[in-house]
């Protein structure tokens, strides 16, 4: 019985001292396997940093397109980017290292530009803009095509309307409010001649609040105080987008001591032009806009006026002249800054 006994005792710490060392192995091989698994997630997530990293350099420096990156540290780890192609496509491969294992991803990706409604008139005006848009003071408005200097081009082919609007009844109340109606000119539509007064529908179908917030995310520079003489507000040749959020600021008001300028400006509150203003491109009134050129001499915006607001006021103490020019919206949109890089395609 005793030996019987102990050969159990024996036989039964054998079996448990088995299964001790196999739960023992099986927790080592776990941790083994936790620890690749924690390495190798470690090792991708550096690579795809690497690739958003690379394409907001390249955004920032386009010259950086067709070179390789030096080994940047991140993450305990470190990267190389690789960048190539022809812009604004660019394949962006990204290869790390982390605890020696080893990943890599691969994206292709095409740099967007930003994008605007073609302007169907001189000046623009949104259905919720009609009963509230005032033009008061000595203002000529011509859809007749210029060129960016305001000279015209001769070209009645590429004329547009002066003013257009989204419905016949929004034309009615436009022409019902318009003091020097011969002071409109472009295209008729009845004709097909350049005339006067060129108020004409366009219903554009456009949401303006999704293209004011587009456009004002997409801003180079905001202004929510005075805009000194010295400030950049762009060039045919490096135009920029301005957003001007003067209901943002202390006063509610933004005055502009510029002459000049040439891009996108998103105009959201009352805003004041102190010298003879010349702008070209395009003029975005949102929300509650009231523009003052409060210079006696003249003041220009060559290219077009967007009226998208709830109530838009533009008023001018000595002469304001719109004149589109398809050719000074044509260099803008060409000439701005793009968007951004859209990723069309990823490889891991």
């Amino acid at each position: 019985m005793g030996k019987s006994s102990l050969i159990v005792i024996l036989g039964m710490g054998m079996i448990v001292s088995y299964f001790i060392l196999k739960l023992n192995a099986n927790s080592k091989e776990s941790l083994s396997t936790t620890v690749n698994m924690f390495e190798q997630t470690q090792a991708r997530l550096i690579a795809n940093a690497g690739v958003e990293i690379y394409l907001e350099k390249l955004y920032q420096d386009p010259t950086l397109i067709n070179t390789t990156s030096s080994s940047q540290s991140l993450f305990s780890g470190s990267y190389v980017v690789t960048l190539a192609g022809t812009l604004p496509n660019v394949r962006v491969t990204s290869t790390s290292n982390f605890q020696g294992i080893q990943h890599v991803s691969v994206a292709d990706a095409y740099l967007e530009p930003i994008t605007f409604p073609d302007l169907p008139s001189g000046l623009y005006v949104s259905a919720n803009s009609v009963t509230n848009t005032k033009l008061t003071g000595d203002m000529e408005i011509s859809g007749e095509n210029h060129n960016p200097d305001g000279t015209p081009t001769g070209d009645s082919s590429e004329a547009v309307y002066g003013i257009s609007v989204d419905s016949d009844a929004d034309r009615t109340a436009i022409l019902g409010g318009l003091s020097k109606p011969e002071k409109v000119v472009g295209l008729i539509e009845a004709t097909g001649t350049i005339g006067y007064p060129s108020v004409e529908v366009t219903d554009l179908g456009i949401d303006w609040g999704q293209v004011y917030q587009y456009i004002a995310n997409s801003a180079d520079q905001t202004f929510i105080g005075d805009i000194p003489s010295g400030a950049n507000l762009g060039t045919l040749a490096n135009p920029k987008i301005t957003l001007v959020n003067a209901a943002a600021s202390g006063s509610g008001t933004i005055t502009i001591n510029k002459t000049n300028g040439s891009g996108i400006m998103v105009v959201n509150g009352d805003v004041k032009f102190a010298g003879d203003f010349t702008y070209q491109g395009i003029i975005l009134c949102y929300k509650s806009s009231n523009l003052s050129f409060q210079s006696s001499g003249t003041n220009q915006i060559i290219g077009g006026i967007v009226a998208a607001g709830n109530e838009v006021e533009i008023k001018t103490t000595g002469t304001m002249n719109i004149k589109y020019s398809l050719e000074a919206i044509e260099t803008v949109k060409d000439n701005l800054k793009s968007n951004g890089f859209k990723i069309l395609s990823w490889y891991e």
